[in-house]
């Protein structure tokens, strides 16, 4: 079997096995021998766990990114664009709890989600690669500075509009995921919060508050 082949058949074996029993539960050992290599063999491919979940979620970002633009074709409304675009974004956390759990409810000594912070004011960024994390943050933060920019969403630092509008999107997915046997109202929660998040973001004297317009559910 060629690198090529064998490189996303260690992510998937180590998926599997770090939903099974959690990330300190498995070694590399564990996930060699599930694959059925040597412990050896899969040190060409990955120099450790951390490795292998950068991986996972760098899978994790490129469906977010696919999804992003394809929604982002279907409608000319550049809010509603907005709203459809952390819609997706939940949806794809909730129908993918082991891997945004891994991505983003897992403490890792060491592990950098790169791409994923703003630098504070006064500090120059230190270069970094360029990750499908990274790109799929710069592309909401990119449409957040263009709607404040057109006066479409109220004065104020984009910056943190942004990670308002991230947080409240990994708000709904991490308690839904992790409080399971709580009642959710699921679909009624992802539009209460949104409507609540997008209100408060439109300028005072928005056209769009006064519109009917909504998020199509599974748009």
């Amino acid at each position: 079997m060629s690198p090529a082949e064998r490189r996303p058949q260690i992510v998937e074996a180590a998926r599997a096995l770090f939903a099974e029993g959690g990330l300190g539960s498995v070694s590399m050992r564990n996930i060699a021998r599930r694959v059925g290599i040597t412990q050896a063999a899969i040190y060409q491919h990955f120099e450790d766990k951390e490795a292998i979940l950068f991986a996972i979620a760098e899978e994790f970002f490129t469906r977010l990114m696919e999804d992003g633009m394809r929604r982002s074709l279907e409608v000319t409304d550049p809010v509603l664009r907005l709203k459809r675009g952390l819609r997706g974004y939940i949806e794809i956390g909730l129908a993918r709890p082991d891997e945004y759990r891994l991505v983003f409810l897992t403490n890792i000594p060491g592990f950098k989600r790169r791409g994923m912070h703003r630098v504070p004011a006064g500090m120059e960024p230190s270069p970094v690669e360029l990750t499908q994390g990274k790109i799929a943050y710069a592309f909401l933060a990119d449409q957040v500075r263009d709607l404040v920019l057109a006066g479409l969403l109220r004065k104020g630092d984009p910056d943190v509009m942004a990670e308002a509008i991230w947080a409240a999107g990994h708000g709904v997915i991490s308690l839904i995921i992790t409080h399971v046997d709580f009642p959710w109202a699921r679909e009624e929660l992802i539009e209460t919060q949104l409507r609540i998040l997008f209100d408060g973001l439109l300028p005072d004297d928005s056209p769009a508050r006064k519109r009917a317009q909504d998020i199509s559910p599974k748009a």
